[in-house]
């Protein structure tokens, strides 16, 4: 959840506000995970139905400080990181990471700004930090920030802005946050949620949303559930499978007392037909289990898969009795009432909460959290969960906030992958993560420093590459001032498949935007892709020119370099050689290096001569010259 500055103007912004955190899990109990929690039978009430084409611009709605417990309540110590930690090279020290292809931003724009939600729907927006989400469809795009949705061409234009209290049919008296969205490629529909809670209380209701077709901007069924007088539903995740639309969320008491988590399912067909009623089953709250994040799926499967952090025991709880990723398959029907909860317990090094990260001037001002799990993606038997951890970096002195990425096996609950990303003197935090159709793994996620305003920083993994091992990181928006309102800084960023262009990734990040007051935010919206290099070779030449008497002989080395994983021979020849002269190469073909040896006889003229050496491997060939004085 957000803070909410006043209605007060944004360039006078100077109420003295509470530094706070997301509301965090201090007391979960470490109960037997055997058999897994019983669902209940609930239903979804329409709403009623939302053109967002037709919204107004501003809606007038509650507004105040979103609910969070203190920073001095989050005691639990930062410890290193027992997992390898891969340097981000590019920012620090150490060799450059190999993979079998190079990302590439394709386009990028600036998405939704703090002073744009303000200036199009009203001061009730002025709200702290931005939770970006980003889904793409066909043709647009889909932006969700705190309060405010925006539809966005793929080439950057704004189509619609519109506020998400009004999107939703947020209850009056009541205020929205915590979006998620996602594009259901399988379906053609938009998938949105969020929650929308009510002060003094903090009783909370979810909401949430499916298009009626592929155009975002166009008509929705609005839906809501779990309406509680008292309890607030803390940062709701969703997830769908071809039969399943999962919605898992924290329960606290008056936002202040953690009782579990929470995860309702609700029939996905029922919700397609826009039906008044939606048949589901839920379970919990479920102290034993916290921060559970529903995967988006891109390949077609009736199962809804689920991960949680089950690893860090000093804050989370540990119900498997050892740290672990909680894998949790959703099988069977939820509008019949025959849903199951299956899950496995891998073993990993466990997680920590992250310290604060630094900005230049101000270290430590940037609160990363905790180490919950932020997003989940699945395809084709492959699963990818991140989160914020804490590591050392090589080289460094300094616990750091590190993106932990863990990648699953879904058959038989293999760990396959478990790693941190660290960089020297940099804190890397809030990562997401997502997958195109190759198995391609794309992570967006904020880096700052003592030297780096907080920006925006790409890498990720091409199928193929060897394991715990990433691209190259890229800053694709690099911060412009510093942010001082708040230590609070978004809970997470977003990733989406391009389902026009199933090789490319959509992300979205926040960064510092420049103002006098240090509070703008702004978002950083880019189209991302891996493209293959093909394995290609080059020619050099050492020495390049070589000076010998008549009837001698003289030789140069001749380097085959192999390019893009160029693993091939390559036949070499010479030409322009003096009369009376002969060229022979050792070996010939050649896979790294070839010594040219050239023999002159007495009746060679004198002259300087330019030789060129050829390679050939397949239909390729390259070229090279030196030169050669025979005196």
């Amino acid at each position: 959840m957000n803070n909410r500055f006043g209605s007060g103007a944004v360039a006078v912004l100077t109420t003295c506000i509470v530094a706070a955190s997301s509301l965090s899990v201090i007391n979960a109990s470490a109960s037997s995970a055997g058999g897994g929690p019983h669902f209940r039978r609930v239903a979804a009430l329409t709403a009623g139905a939302v053109s967002v084409k037709k919204l107004p611009r501003s809606v007038t709605h509650a507004h105040g400080l979103h609910p969070f417990r203190p920073v001095s309540a989050l005691n639990h110590a930062s410890r290193p990181a027992a997992v390898p930690v891969v340097m981000a090279s590019g920012i620090a020290s150490g060799s450059t990471v190999a993979t079998v292809a190079t990302e590439q931003v394709l386009t990028g724009f600036t998405g939704v700004t703090l002073s744009q939600q303000v200036a199009a729907l009203g001061n009730d927006q002025a709200v702290t930090p931005p939770d970006p989400q980003i889904a793409a469809g066909p043709q647009f795009l889909l932006e969700m920030v705190n309060s405010s949705g925006t539809v966005w061409t793929k080439s950057g234009s704004l189509v619609k802005i519109f506020d998400l209290n009004a999107f939703f049919k947020v209850p009056s008296g009541y205020t929205f946050s915590d979006p998620r969205v996602l594009y259901d490629a399988f379906s053609g529909r938009w998938f949105a949620s969020g929650v929308a809670f009510i002060a003094p209380t903090y009783g909370s209701v979810l909401v949430f949303a499916v298009s009626a077709t592929d155009d975002p901007s166009g008509a929705w069924s609005v839906y809501s559930a779990d309406n509680n007088p008292n309890v607030t539903h803390d940062q709701p995740k969703i997830g769908v499978s071809t039969d399943k639309f999962a919605i898992s969320f924290n329960d606290f008491l008056n936002a202040a007392l953690f009782q579990g988590a929470s995860t309702w399912v609700f029939g996905k067909a029922a919700m397609l037909q826009g039906l008044s009623s939606i048949p589901g089953e839920a379970v919990g709250p479920d102290p034993s289990r916290v921060s559970i994040v529903p995967a988006i799926e891109l390949s077609a499967t009736a199962t809804e898969f689920m991960t949680y952090n089950n690893s860090d025991c000093g804050y989370s709880g540990c119900n498997a009795g050892y740290p672990s990723v909680g894998l949790v398959s959703l099988t069977g029907d939820a509008s019949n009432g025959t849903l199951a909860w299956n899950e496995a317990d891998p073993g990993i090094a466990g997680t920590s909460q992250p310290p604060a990260a630094d900005q230049p001037g101000l270290p430590g001002s940037i609160q990363t959290n905790d180490d919950r799990f932020l997003a989940t993606v699945f395809e084709n038997g492959l699963l990818w969960t991140v989160g914020n951890d804490a590591c050392t970096p090589p080289g460094d002195t300094a616990v750091r906030p590190c993106p932990r990425l863990i990648q699953l096996s879904t058959a038989g609950a293999v760990v396959n992958q478990n790693f941190d990303l660290g960089a020297t003197a940099r804190d890397l935090y809030y990562p997401a993560v997502h997958m195109d159709t190759a198995g391609n793994m794309f992570l967006v996620y904020n880096i700052s420093s003592t030297s780096d305003y907080v920006g925006v920083r790409i890498t990720g993994q091409p199928a193929g590459s060897a394991p715990q091992v990433v691209a190259t990181p890229q800053t694709i928006q690099p911060g412009q001032g510093l942010y001082t309102c708040f230590m609070r800084w978004g809970d997470y960023n977003g990733a989406a498949l391009d389902p026009a262009t199933p090789n490319a990734v959509w992300v979205v990040g926040e960064y510092a935007g420049a103002s006098s007051t240090n509070c703008e935010w702004a978002t950083f919206v880019a189209q991302l892709t891996f493209v293959t290099a093909t394995p290609a070779f080059s020619l050099s030449a050492s020495p390049t020119s070589q000076s010998i008497r008549r009837g001698g002989s003289t030789a140069y080395t001749i380097t085959v370099n192999q390019l893009n994983g160029f693993a091939g021979t390559v036949t070499l020849g010479a030409s322009g050689l003096p009369n009376r002269s002969s060229a022979n190469f050792s070996p010939n073909p050649a896979t790294t290096s070839s010594v040219l040896t050239v023999t002159t006889s007495r009746p060679t003229s004198t002259g300087t001569y330019t030789l060129t050496i050829t390679g050939t491997s397949g239909g390729t060939s390259h070229m090279i010259t030196v030169t050669l004085q025979v005196t």
